[in-house]
């Protein structure tokens, strides 16, 4: 079945997502702007024109749905719109086929048994094991005294064997603490993320599938930590059914570049497009997708007069662990791979209770880049914390494993504010830096404004610099025998 589906010419996408363009193409021109031409883009690249993307997209999900998941119709929608767009604006647009494995579910119902019982939502984790066609109906266990179910010892005292285990997941690792439940016999896992938002509810995945060896999902906190209560207290049983198949699929990522600029030194500014099936995605990442495309436009009058070419790139099925990215570093030649000077990169830019965070691996070429963001910020007197690239599971690490510098920016998801982080950026500490994070409340009217009118300028700036220069990325990027390695092959 191939997920990618064409809506036919520019005027059904454009009508679909309620957009018109301006006359010439172009939703912004850099023209007139004085400076260089980073000082050009950030004057021109803002956040009212990435807005207007951000509601396109967000009718586009409306009419799909409600997502636009990198297997439904949504997303097809969506790289339909960033391909029209980018034509009329003048940019020739390559849509690069991707193949991946998908996990396809059927099937994920859990009932509690008993009065006061019902049905309790519940999400699959992506790649593990299916219950029988007529599920399993078993009872509930749980570790006891804080106990996590990541060493056998945990369950001292519990009957596991037979039942459903329920945990919090843990910093040992659900993989972990799935290995550990099948090895007390227990027949199935059920997982909840603690956070202070406990009606949230998370799907997983099984980045090592071979690990595990019975049926696993995850549960809201609240429905776990009363599933746990009902295990300790007077028991419970639950009718649990789980059924899901592998399947091979193709989406695409959207790609275009300036028709002028130094194709030996190439600065690619990308983001992934799609969301997970669970929520529009308008933070998670539609925010950055449009930066990407606006930014794009302000560049399309001046395509020849960049000295660096640049490159933009809307990946497909990041959430499914940077298939897009990966496929498409894969593919590339080690000459190819040579010609990319920097990676520019952004999750999550519009965080309700945002952070900013700057990405630095304290050395090399993407400590030049964390300092170009870095600097931008403190002319501004904006605050931001560096962190670890690696912090953030997203598409710069693709090129990253290769030895291609890369850079960017989030604002947080999961994470709890701290009180001198609240100090630092506003917002309330003791909350998640994105309540909303793979959550159906992913929608435009919950995006921070302030912090998408700071953040779309930045990368705007940080892209117009390497434009014209990135010999002091060069200089700092060693050549490194992985620069030729293979990224290696995305599990699912």
């Amino acid at each position: 079945m191939r997920v990618y589906h064409r809506l036919a010419g520019l005027a059904g996408a454009l009508l679909l997502a309620g957009v018109a363009l301006p006359p010439g193409g172009t939703a912004l021109a850099a023209r007139g702007a004085p400076g260089s031409l980073a000082d050009r883009l950030a004057a021109t690249v803002t956040g009212a024109g990435v807005h207007r993307h951000l509601a396109a997209l967000q009718r586009i999900a409306d009419a799909s749905g409600g997502d636009r998941s990198y297997n439904r119709v949504g997303f097809t929608r969506s790289a339909r719109y960033v391909s029209t767009v980018l034509r009329a604006a003048g940019f020739q647009v390559v849509e690069q086929t991707v193949p991946y494995t998908d996990f396809d579910i059927t099937t994920e119902r859990l009932r509690v048994d008993g009065a006061g019982g019902g049905d309790v939502p519940v999400l699959m984790t992506r790649f593990t094991p299916s219950t029988p066609a007529e599920g399993i109906e078993v009872p509930v266990a749980a570790p006891i005294d804080g106990r996590t179910g990541c060493d056998p010892a945990d369950y001292s005292g519990v009957d596991a064997a037979g039942a459903v285990v329920v945990l919090a997941r843990a910093a040992c690792g659900y993989a972990r603490q799935q290995q550990i439940a099948a090895g007390v016999g227990a027949r199935g896992v059920l997982l909840y993320y603690v956070t202070p938002s406990p009606e949230n509810s998370y799907r997983f995945h099984a980045f090592t599938p071979e690990v595990f060896t019975i049926p696993t999902a995850s549960v809201a906190q609240r429905d776990g930590e009363a599933l746990a209560r009902a295990a300790r207290g007077d028991g419970a049983r639950v009718h649990l059914t789980l059924r899901a198949r592998a399947v091979a699929r193709t989406t695409v990522n959207v790609l275009a570049e300036t028709a002028g600029g130094d194709p030996d030194n190439v600065v690619l500014l990308g983001a992934h497009l799609d969301s997970v099936p669970e929520a529009p995605g308008m933070n998670d990442n539609a925010a950055m997708a449009a930066t990407v495309l606006q930014v794009a436009l302000a560049l399309a009058n001046r395509q020849h007069a960049v000295t660096n070419k640049v490159r933009f790139a809307w990946w497909g099925a990041e959430e499914m662990v940077n298939v897009g990215s990966g496929h498409y570093v894969a593919a590339l030649s080690g000459d190819e791979r040579r010609r990319i000077a920097a990676v520019l990169n952004g999750e999550l830019i519009a965080s309700p209770n945002h952070g900013r965070f700057v990405w630095d691996p304290g050395a090399g070429g993407g400590h030049v880049l964390a300092d170009l963001f870095a600097g931008y910020f403190d002319r501004r007197g904006l605050p931001y914390e560096r962190t670890s690239p690696e912090s953030v599971g997203s598409d710069h690490l693709a090129f990253e494993a290769v030895g291609i510098p890369t850079g960017g920016i989030d604002g947080g998801n999961l994470g709890v504010k701290t009180p001198a982080q609240q100090a630092r950026f506003g917002g309330q500490a003791g909350q998640m830096f994105d309540h909303c994070y793979h959550q159906r409340c992913d929608r435009l009217d919950t995006l921070n404004r302030q912090a998408l009118d700071a953040n779309v300028p930045a990368v705007a700036w940080v892209l117009g610099r390497l434009a014209d220069d990135v010999r002091d990325v060069r200089a700092a990027t060693a050549p490194g025998p992985n620069r030729q390695t293979a990224y290696p092959p995305v599990r699912g």
